[in-house]
């Protein structure tokens, strides 16, 4: 193969962070929308799983065994319980992990090797034209474990997808006498394989809150990151309702990516956001969206710019009549004065109160009220949400 076809093959790098792995199903559907044909998929932890399920099962399969999936399918307990939050690492839930690594030795996936076995066609896999990998790491030797297909054993793919995905808490994962540990731990995005195959076209899908992939590189790798700049929930939440928000958003994420569609946090038309742009000002238009951000509103659909906008200031007024109600309950003025006094080292309130509570300072600042200056590291991510809700107000 020539050295310019070698450098035009595109490889994916499916990245690790438990049941947040949702995102990248979403990121699956968008692809195939697209028609991105890939020559190498690689994954940790759960991405190496859900790269092993774009390479046998197929799409529909995927989302089948998404949907609905209980811990009871991935995990086995030593006696009957009822956990008290959907999210496995919720305090709430403490104990019961607690008493169960005890018992146990650490928790036993024993369900979830099975329910992969019944999706995952390991001969499928191999007989794939699209080359798989996995990073896991060998926990004898302390060291990164990267291994391509045909680096594993015939029948041992679940075995090493298994390592991959082995998070601390549970039960040791042993291969031919060597143990295993999460792929997390030597590189969550597992780049570093397809560069090593001479790839340059790298797709990387990073599940983390703040990106984890390092580049630019010196050398003239292009690299394609989906990633979604808020936090996409714990490691191991099967709440149904967010892993269907966190599918959707892979998706939108994705089209971002591909200059489909355009945004910050929210989602739009590239039309939509243009004519946003030109008309507000990237500043502006970065508060509207953080301030939606502020008032929860919801990020998981496509938004028209005149929509988007209506659904925010009417969350905004709603907000500031709560605001006025709540104005003796959150102790405004005490508040103002230790601000003026420099007193004021935290300030705990609700999001979309916080950003009430500042545009009112705002306000009473252009108009002379007071000659406090803002601390605006008491109102973090909000610079420039105060100035576009007055702009919202005069539209």
């Amino acid at each position: 193969m020539s050295q310019e076809a070698k450098m035009s093959r595109i490889g994916l790098a499916l990245g690790g962070g438990g049941t947040r792995g949702a995102f990248e199903i979403g990121a699956w559907k968008a692809f195939r929308e697209l028609d991105i044909q890939f020559a190498a998929i690689t994954g940790t932890s759960i991405g190496a799983i859900n790269g092993a399920l774009m390479l046998s099962c197929g799409f529909d399969r995927a989302i089948e065994l998404w949907q609905d999936l209980q811990y009871e399918q991935c995990l086995t307990f030593s006696s009957q319980l009822e956990l008290k939050s959907s999210d496995l690492l919720n305090l709430k839930n403490s104990d019961i992990l607690a008493k169960e690594i005890f018992a146990q030795g650490g928790l036993d996936t024993g369900p979830l090797r099975e329910l992969l076995l019944s999706y995952i066609d390991e001969k499928a896999v191999r007989a794939n034209p699209v080359r798989f990998g996995l990073m896991t790491v060998q926990l004898n030797e302390l060291r990164p474990a990267p291994l391509w297909i045909e680096d594993i054993p015939p029948g041992q793919l679940i075995d090493f997808i298994m390592a991959s995905a082995h998070l601390p808490g549970l039960q040791p994962v042993e291969i031919g006498g060597k143990r295993y540990l999460d792929g997390g731990f030597a590189e969550n995005v597992p780049v570093s394989m397809l560069r090593r195959q001479g790839f340059r076209h790298i797709v990387a899908v990073d599940l983390e809150p703040r990106v984890s992939v390092r580049c630019p590189w010196e050398d003239n790798t292009q690299m394609t990151l989906i990633h979604d700049r808020q936090d996409l929930g714990s490691l191991l939440d099967l709440d149904q309702d967010l892993i269907r928000r966190n599918q959707r958003l892979g998706y939108l994420d994705t089209m971002k990516a591909f200059d489909q569609l355009n945004g910050e946090f929210y989602t739009f038309s590239q039309a939509d956001y243009t004519n946003l742009l030109s008309e507000f000002g990237a500043d502006l238009l970065s508060g509207f969206e953080q301030a939606a951000l502020a008032f929860e509103l919801d990020r998981s659909q496509v938004y028209a710019a005149d929509d988007f906008l209506a659904q925010v200031h009417a969350l905004h007024q709603t907000a500031r009549q709560q605001y006025e109600q709540k104005r003796q309950e959150l102790q405004v003025e005490s508040k103002v004065k230790a601000m003026a006094s420099g007193t004021l080292r935290v300030l705990r309130m609700q999001p979309a109160m916080r950003l009430e509570f500042l545009a009112e300072l705002t306000a009473s600042l252009e108009q002379g009220k007071h000659p406090l200056k803002i601390p605006f590291k008491l109102f973090p991510n909000l610079n420039w949400t105060a100035k576009a809700l007055q702009r919202l107000d005069t539209l």
